[in-house]
């Protein structure tokens, strides 16, 4: 999937459509050109690819057999044992997935990046490069922050996984809903599961055009929700804050329901 991703977005839709425009307006408001094509495939792989499952798949799939299927098959034990604390090894876990996942989110932007530039050609602001890391890297963080909050309590990894997908699509089908009715305000930034997508959606835009505005309008069944206008700057203050809310949220209540899990031999 990562790989699939990454050649779609990275390569094919930019020798699609990229060499047949100079710049192409977006629905929101911001123009891509081909020589920042690597900026549009990040946004298209997280933001379109699955409708956000693909965070989701990566960052939940390499967290979630990390306590789930230790506590169930009991493989834990011996290192609790130890005279080590519980938060050493809960803490120490995540913090091994914290390396993973930044080394497979510098690999990911590497291969946006080298894929526009071998289909479309050179590509601009690659300064912003840290950047858009960041906001993948904080993408695929969340989701391994609910994958050790679900997996300290869950009996396996396949159920921790399901556990994200119903999250995700019910979180998102709500928001949507309320997005018809009253429009997808700011606030919808701060949601779980949903702030991670919303991460990868605002960065793109700040790199083209951290003075600007965008628009936020979703659709639920060909419905589009109800416009609202903000400032670039604005949200991406917003999903910085969220996104750091939920990562010590999750992280908290799974570390207290890790720290008093009861496992016998």
């Amino acid at each position: 999937m990562f790989l699939f991703a990454a050649l779609v977005f990275g390569y094919l839709i930019p020798v699609i459509v990229g060499k047949s425009i100079t710049a192409e307006q977006t629905e929101l408001g911001i123009v891509f050109g081909s020589e920042l094509w690597w900026v549009e495939a990040v946004f298209l792989a997280f933001n379109t690819f699955m409708s956000g499952l693909f965070p989701l798949l990566i960052g939940g799939f390499i967290s979630a057999d990390s306590l789930a299927s230790e506590l169930d098959s009991k493989t834990i034990i011996p290192l609790l044992s130890q005279p080590v604390r519980r938060a050493e090894v809960y803490f120490g876990k995540f913090l091994a997935k914290v390396l993973l996942l930044l080394m497979v989110s510098i690999l990911f932007t590497l291969l946006e990046l080298a894929g526009s530039i071998a289909s479309v050609g050179a590509q601009t602001q690659l300064d912003m490069f840290p950047l858009l890391v960041l906001a993948e890297f904080g993408a695929f963080l969340e989701f391994a922050a609910l994958a050790f909050f679900f997996g300290s309590f869950a009996r396996s990894g396949a159920m921790v996984l399901g556990i994200l997908i119903t999250a995700l699509l019910f979180i998102t089908g709500i928001a949507l809903l309320l997005g018809l009715q009253f429009g997808l305000h700011e606030y919808m930034f701060f949601l779980p599961v949903t702030n991670a997508e919303f991460l990868v959606n605002v960065v793109p835009y700040y790199v083209v055009q951290p003075w600007g505005v965008m628009v936020l309008q979703g659709n639920m069944l060909s419905a589009p929700t109800v416009p609202v206008v903000v400032s670039v700057i604005s949200a991406l203050q917003d999903v910085v804050a969220g996104f750091l809310i939920n990562l010590v949220a999750a992280l908290g209540a799974g570390y207290y329901f890790f720290r008093r899990a009861e496992v016998k031999e």
